[in-house]
């Protein structure tokens, strides 16, 4: 891969197309296939994940997308009989359940109950924020510790450095991108932050060093976006909002006069809204890290799927690349 020297965001940069041997995107696989470095488990299907934000992370969107072999971190509110309800159904196959690292005991019992109660082995994805504190490798130790068939994410972390602890600690995919999410104001409040495709580059390229995989999470705001990630060199792609206000979304819809869906509200899980909902307000040694704001109605998420995998197959024949996982081999980058 050649790049000029700096650091980017997804919109700083253009894949450069080559001579391609592919006739047509129908030609293009886009499904890859890895054994994960620590459970010795195999993940597999397209390579993008619905992110564990509450507005988009549901069983709903999880049952649309499961024929589409699109992954979706379920969000960690969830219902517990929902989710268990959920779990025994194959439309679960392409699904994370998300835990955090607070009320941590909690959140095992769960993880145990899921473990002995279903044959497969649990996908999890260990949310925080800042995946940087050593409390946050402890969980990451323990939840390997307890569950060793298991394909564990956890994140977030944005440099290599961070991938090699939380990969060291026990995760399969280390989850990667801090301040760059639609509905994230970590920048404008902590000043703290790491240009995404930069993040999707050096984080996979860490990643690949330990033979492990990453996840780049943030900063898609169209396809283009998750073409970019994977080219850069990422495992698997998670986005938000891209995925919001469609047909299957539950939340807070607004409606035109004529009674049709408009937008639906939105928000980052630091943001005020969601530590109200979840937490009984922001205490008082923290501050709203999360925007809030509308997300336009979209129809089916099904078409937006179509969208998403349209496009990399479409950025797979500019770049003559016939299994998707091999994309980020054959991508060049300019500014």
């Amino acid at each position: 891969m050649k790049i000029v020297s700096g650091k980017f965001s997804f919109e700083d940069v253009y894949i450069t197309p080559r001579p391609s041997e592919l006739s047509s995107r129908e030609e293009v696989n886009l499904q890859v296939s890895y054994i994960c470095k620590h459970s010795r488990s195999r993940f597999s299907g397209v390579p993008v994940c619905v992110a564990n934000m509450d507005s988009t992370g549901q069983i709903g969107i999880a049952k649309a997308l499961h024929s589409e072999k699109i992954w979706v971190a379920l969000h960690k509110f969830i219902d517990r009989s929902e989710l268990y309800n959920f779990l025994r159904e194959p439309e679960s196959e392409y699904c994370f359940v998300t835990i955090g690292s607070s009320k941590f005991e909690e959140e095992v019992e769960r993880l145990k109950f899921i473990f002995e109660t279903f044959k497969t082995p649990p996908k999890i994805c260990i949310d925080a924020a800042n995946a940087y504190m050593y409390k946050f490798l402890d969980v990451v130790k323990i939840v390997r510790d307890m569950f060793p068939p298991a394909i564990i994410m956890a994140g977030n972390v944005c440099t290599p450095e961070g991938v090699e602890n939380i990969i060291k600690a026990g995760a399969d995919i280390a989850k990667c991108g801090i301040a760059n999410g639609g509905f994230c104001d970590t920048k404008n409040k902590a000043g703290v932050g790491y240009k995404q495709f930069s993040v999707a580059l050096e984080c996979g390229q860490a990643a690949n060093e330990l033979n492990a995989l990453c996840c780049s999470d943030g900063g898609c705001k169209m396809p283009a976006d998750i073409c970019k990630a994977l080219g850069a060199g990422s495992h698997l792609v998670m986005a938000g909002s891209i995925f919001g206000g469609c047909d299957e979304s539950e939340g807070d819809w607004h409606f035109d006069e004529s009674g049709n869906k408009k937008s639906i509200k939105f928000y980052g899980m630091s943001s005020e809204s969601a530590n109200k909902k979840y937490f009984g307000g922001l205490k008082k040694y923290r501050t709203s890290e999360g925007k809030e704001g509308f997300v336009s109605y979209k129809g089916s998420i099904k078409a937006v799927a179509q969208d998403i995998k349209g496009s990399l197959a479409s950025c797979c024949t500019y770049t003559n690349t016939k299994n998707l996982e091999n994309l980020h081999k054959n991508c060049n980058f300019t500014t």
